[in-house]
C-alpha cells in the first residue's frame, strides 16, 4: 500500500471518529449521566446557613452594551444569595454609550438590597482580558469565590446556590453551565444543544474542557491572570484550574440565557474569533497531554483538539481525494464527488435554497469555514489584541459575500493572468524600446484599512511614464495630455493594460479585482482633511484593480474628481451587503471595464 492511501485511510478514520464515533459516545454518555431532576443532585443548595456560604464576587467587563445593561442588573438584583456575600464588579472598557450612566442609577438599588455594586469607567478601549485582569487585584485575597459572566446573559435565580453547594467537593475547582439562547438560528441553537451534552458527559468523566464566558465560577486562589492577548479567555481560564490539579465541573441545573440576538454574520464573526481561539489554546494548553488524569487527555485530544484541526484535516482530506481520483481510483472519485457534491448542497443557502437538511449541512461546514479563516488570520498575526468587543468595519459585509468575492478575486485574477501573459513580453519590449527605465512601476499605496491599522502596499504597473517622472514636481495627479506620460504610456493607459500587473496583488491579498482605487499615501491625509469620509471608503474593503468609480470616471485630475469619486466608492460598499447586489454590481463593471479597454477610453 501506497504512503498516500495509507495517509487517507488515517484521514478517513480521523473525521468518522471525531463525527461519529466521538460524538456518539459523549451523546450516549451524556443522556445517561443526566440526572433527572433537581432531587438527583448530590447536593442540597438550600441547607447551608446564609453566614456560613462563601462570599462571591462576579466580574464584568463591559464595552457599550446599553441595551443590555439594566436586563443584567435586574437579574443580578434577584440572584438567591445572602447580599452581604456578594459584590458586582463592572469595569466599563472605553463605553461610547451611556452604560456607565445607566449603571451609576442602579447604585442605590444595590446599596437597599445590601449588595456591594462597584463601577470602573477606563476611557479607554483596552479589551476583555485587560480588565478581567484589573478587576482581578481588586477582589483576590478579599473573596471565596470569583465569578465571570458577559452583560448580555442572564443567570437562574439559584445559580450561585447551586455552584457554592458543588463547591462542597474539595476537588471541584471551578464550575460552568448550560448555555442557552434567547435568539438564534436552528442552526446555532442546535450546536449549543450538544455542547451542553458534551460538556455533561465531560463532566461525568473527569473535568469540562473549558468554561464559557456567560457565567462561570472559580475559587479565587485559582483564578489567574492571563496575558493580555489571549482570546478564549473562558477556556484558558478553567483549563488553568485543571493544570492546579483540580477538576471543572458542569451543573447541569445551573442556565445562563444569551440575550444578543445571534444572526449569520455575527455567528460567521463569533466563529472565526473563536477558531482563532481555538488554535491559541491548543498551543497554550498542550500541559493537558503531560496532566496525570488520562481521561483528560482523551476529553482533549478527541474534542477540542480535533475540532481546532478539523478545517485543516478536511481541505487535505480533499486534496488527497482529488489527487488519487486523477491517478484513476474508483472509491477516490465517489469520495471525491460526494465531498463536492456537499460543499456544493451546503453553499445553497447563499443563494436562497433552503431546507432543514441543507440548513444544517451549511451551518456545518460554514463553520468549519469561519474556524480556519480565524485560524488563519492567526498565523498572520491578527488578534495580538486578544478580544474586544468591537464589530470589524467589515461587519457591513455579509459573510457570504465576503467569501464569494475573495473567491472570484482569485478565480478571475488567476484565469485574467493565464489569459493576458502572453501579451507581458510584448508590452515589456514597446516600453523598453520607447524610453529607458524599468518596464514595472512600484509605488506604495493605501490598502484595506482595518479597526487597529492601516495596510499600506506596493502597487505594480507596467510603467506608463518616464523614469523618475515626479523627481522635480513630487507627488501630482496625472494631468490631461500630461508631458510625463510616454508614447506607449497613452496606448496603455487607454486600454488599461498599465494595470494588468496588480493581478498580483490581488492574488498576494493586497488588492481586490473591484473595489475603490487604492490611493497613494501623500493624498491621502490632504484628501481626508478636504472630502468628508474620503477614508472610509476603504474602511474594511480592499482596494480593487477596477471598480465602480473607476468605470464611471477616469483618473483624477482634481479635487472634484475625486470628490465625486467618493459617491461611487461608498455606493459599490453598499452593495456588498447582499451577495445578489454584490454579483450584479460586480459583474457589471466587469462588462463595462471590457468595454473601456476595448474602445480605449481610459486614460
Amino acid at each position: 500500500m501506497s504512503t498516500s492511501w495509507t495517509v487517507y485511510i488515517i484521514l478517513t478514520f480521523v473525521i468518522i471518529y471525531h463525527h461519529v464515533i466521538y460524538t456518539g459516545i459523549m451523546l450516549w454518555l451524556g443522556k445517561r449521566s443526566q440526572p433527572a431532576s433537581k432531587q438527583d443532585n448530590k447536593t442540597e443548595p438550600h441547607t447551608t446557613s446564609p453566614k456560613h456560604l462563601p462570599s462571591v464576587a462576579i466580574l464584568i467587563p463591559a464595552h457599550n452594551e446599553e441595551d443590555f445593561i439594566e436586563d443584567k442588573l435586574s437579574n443580578l438584583l434577584m440572584l438567591d444569595y445572602p447580599p452581604a456575600q456578594l459584590s458586582v464588579w463592572i469595569c466599563c472598557d472605553g463605553c461610547s454609550d451611556k452604560t456607565a450612566e445607566i449603571i451609576q442609577t442602579w447604585k442605590e438599588k444595590f446599596t437597599q438590597a445590601g449588595i456591594r455594586l462597584e463601577c470602573k469607567v477606563e476611557s479607554e478601549n483596552l479589551g476583555k482580558v485587560v480588565r478581567i485582569n484589573q478587576l482581578l487585584g481588586q477582589v483576590q485575597g478579599s473573596v471565596d469565590l470569583i465569578a465571570m459572566s458577559d452583560v448580555s446573559a442572564l443567570l437562574s435565580i439559584d445559580a450561585l446556590l447551586q455552584a457554592t453547594s458543588s463547591f462542597r467537593d474539595p476537588t471541584i475547582g471551578a464550575l460552568t453551565c448550560n448555555y442557552l439562547l434567547a435568539e438564534a438560528t436552528a442552526g446555532e441553537r442546535q450546536y449549543w444543544q450538544l455542547q451542553n451534552t458534551i460538556r455533561q458527559t465531560e463532566s461525568h468523566l473527569g473535568s469540562v474542557m473549558g468554561g464559557n464566558g456567560a457565567f462561570y465560577i472559580v475559587r479565587a486562589p485559582l483564578f489567574s491572570r492571563l496575558p493580555e492577548d489571549t482570546i478564549n479567555d473562558d477556556f484558558i481560564q478553567t483549563m488553568l484550574v485543571i493544570k492546579q490539579g483540580y477538576q471543572v465541573q458542569f451543573n447541569h441545573f445551573i442556565n445562563s440565557v444569551e440575550l444578543s440576538p445571534s444572526s449569520e454574520q455575527i455567528t460567521y464573526q463569533r466563529r472565526q474569533r473563536i477558531g482563532a481561539g481555538n488554535l491559541q489554546q491548543l498551543i497554550r494548553c498542550r500541559f493537558v497531554f503531560r496532566h496525570s488524569h488520562s481521561g483528560a487527555r482523551w476529553l482533549f485530544a478527541s474534542g477540542k483538539a480535533l475540532r481546532t484541526l478539523m478545517p485543516f484535516i478536511l481541505v487535505s482530506y480533499f486534496l488527497l481525494s482529488l489527487s488519487l481520483s486523477i491517478q484513476g481510483s474508483t472509491a477516490a472519485i465517489v469520495l471525491t464527488a460526494l465531498q463536492i457534491l456537499g460543499y456544493l448542497l451546503s453553499a445553497l443557502p447563499l443563494i436562497g435554497i433552503k431546507n432543514k437538511l441543507i440548513n444544517k449541512l451549511h451551518y456545518f461546514v460554514s463553520g468549519y469555514v469561519a474556524s480556519l479563516v480565524g485560524m488563519v488570520r492567526f498565523l498572520l498575526g491578527h488578534f495580538q489584541d486578544g478580544w474586544r468587543h468591537i464589530p470589524p468595519v467589515s461587519s457591513y459585509q455579509a459573510q457570504s459575500t465576503q467569501l464569494l468575492k475573495r473567491g472570484s478575486d482569485l478565480l478571475l485574477s488567476v484565469t485574467g493572468l493565464l489569459i493576458t501573459l502572453p501579451l507581458w513580453p510584448l508590452i515589456a519590449l514597446l516600453i523598453k524600446l520607447d524610453s529607458p527605465g524599468p518596464v514595472f512601476y512600484r509605488q506604495m499605496r493605501v490598502g484595506k484599512i482595518c479597526e487597529q491599522h492601516v495596510e499600506l502596499f506596493e502597487v505594480i504597473k507596467f510603467r506608463s511614464m518616464s523614469a523618475n517622472a515626479e523627481s522635480n514636481s513630487g507627488a501630482a495627479w496625472a494631468l490631461k495630455n500630461d508631458p510625463r506620460i510616454t508614447g506607449i504610456g497613452h496606448f496603455l493607459r487607454a486600454t488599461r493594460l498599465d494595470e494588468l500587473p496588480q493581478f498580483i496583488n490581488v492574488l498576494k491579498g493586497d488588492m481586490s479585482l473591484i473595489g475603490p482605487r487604492p490611493e497613494r499615501p501623500e493624498f491621502c491625509g490632504r484628501l481626508q482633511n478636504a472630502l468628508p469620509f474620503y477614508l472610509e471608503r476603504t474602511a474594511g474593503l480592499k482596494p480593487g484593480l477596477t471598480g465602480l468609480a473607476q468605470v464611471n470616471q477616469g483618473y483624477d485630475n482634481n479635487l472634484d474628481d475625486v470628490k465625486n469619486k467618493i459617491g461611487w466608492d461608498h455606493a459599490y460598499a453598499l452593495a456588498l451587503s447582499s451577495p445578489l447586489q454584490w454579483l450584479k454590481m460586480d459583474i457589471a463593471i466587469i462588462f463595462k471595464t471590457i468595454y473601456i479597454m476595448v474602445r480605449k477610453r481610459g486614460q
